[in-house]
């Protein structure tokens, strides 16, 4: 597995990979703003998510369910951004608009406390690096595809899904199983205070 990831890292162009990670900070630098001064546009498809998750989700679901809910949704999301790699400038608002919609999520969370460190945890550090990968593959493979440009990979789409199935799904399952255990011990200790 670990051969795959090296693959697949070494098929993306370092600048890419670094580009998309700027522009998913740039969204998510501009989410408290766009939260403070309720920026509709900007805001409304991340509270329409916060919305849906209130009403539907449950923590006394079985951790399975819990798993797969969690999974399907950032699976989807991901693969979303790869498919974004077929319009010419799409993937970057994609990358933008990624780090807008998470920013705004966790500062309405978190009610705007400890913003950037909430990003060191241990979901992140699967979640995110699994989203910066869709994003430059869907990045790259718009590059290669409308511009031909030289010092980029011509890999084909299909091999992209590939990559998305060997490296990006192994990542998200990571963080499904770390964000189910901490909803679950959550939900332990809540029920013990109680």
């Amino acid at each position: 597995m670990f051969d795959n990831f090296i693959a697949v890292f070494k098929s993306i162009n370092y600048y890419i990979f670094m580009s998309s990670i700027l522009l998913f900070f740039i969204g998510y630098t501009l989410a408290p703003t766009a939260y403070y001064k309720k920026i509709g546009w900007l805001t409304a498809y991340s509270f329409f998510i916060v919305k849906l998750i209130d009403k539907h989700f449950n923590k006394n679901w079985h951790p399975v369910k819990i798993f797969l809910v969690l999974f399907s949704l950032n699976s989807i999301s991901l693969f979303i951004n790869l498919l974004s790699g077929y319009a010419i400038v799409l993937p970057y608002f994609a990358a933008i608009y990624m780090g807008l919609n998470i920013g705004i999520i966790i500062y309405h969370t978190l009610e705007g406390r400890f913003y950037y460190l909430s990003l060191i945890n241990p979901i992140s550090i699967f979640e995110l690096p699994a989203a910066w990968l869709s994003l430059s593959i869907a990045i790259q493979f718009s590059l290669s595809k409308y511009f031909h440009i030289t010092n980029i990979a011509n890999i084909s789409f299909t091999q992209y899904c590939f990559y998305y199935l060997m490296t990006i799904i192994p990542l998200l399952i990571m963080s499904g199983i770390i964000e189910t255990l901490l909803i679950v011990l959550t939900r332990k200790h809540e029920n013990k205070a109680e």
